[in-house]
């Protein structure tokens, strides 16, 4: 039984992490510079990608079901002797792999995401208005998307070096 769940948590964790990792870096790599260079068409696509497709739904989901995984497999494989498999070369690579995973993670939750639901909801009104933003409205959405470029650029950095300890270890 214990193998199972093992093989599921492995599963289930390989899987998550490609789909956030892969979400992240395409988003960063690609889908952000593109709509900033088509701007403001560029910000319907990302309005679109999120409000219709989800996007925002899908990295919290992956990313929730990473490191919850993630902890899961590493309790199981410690068990709960974590500071003796710190000590092991392998250990301590998945340790700092998951400590930056879960930095990650809350940089997603609580530093992109509400900035993203922010830029939605102006980006909202300016629609609905149906005029170009107001001086209020634009230093705002300048001031979103800088933080949001640094939060994400942050993000990138930190989950290349959790993918790259993760797959090392």
């Amino acid at each position: 039984m214990l193998v199972f769940y093992l093989l599921v948590l492995r599963f289930v964790h390989v899987i998550a992490s490609v789909c956030w990792a892969g979400g992240a870096f395409i988003y960063f790599l690609f889908v952000e510079p593109t709509a900033k260079a088509l701007a403001p068409s560029g910000m319907q696509f990302v309005q679109h990608m999120i409000n219709k497709r989800r996007y925002d739904v899908f990295m919290g989901v992956t990313s929730t079901l990473t490191v919850l995984s993630g902890a899961l497999l590493l309790w199981q494989v410690t068990r709960g002797q974590l500071s003796a498999y710190v000590q092991s070369g392998p250990g301590l690579g998945f340790m700092i792999g998951s400590i930056a995973g879960i930095v990650v993670y809350f940089i997603g939750m609580f530093g992109i995401k509400p900035r993203a639901e922010k830029l939605g909801k102006i980006g909202a009104e300016i629609q609905d208005a149906g005029v170009p933003p107001t001086p209020e409205q634009g230093a705002e959405l300048q001031k979103l998307d800088k933080e949001m470029s640094s939060l994400s650029r942050i993000d990138f950095w930190l989950v290349a070096l959790a993918l790259a300890l993760m797959a090392t270890s």
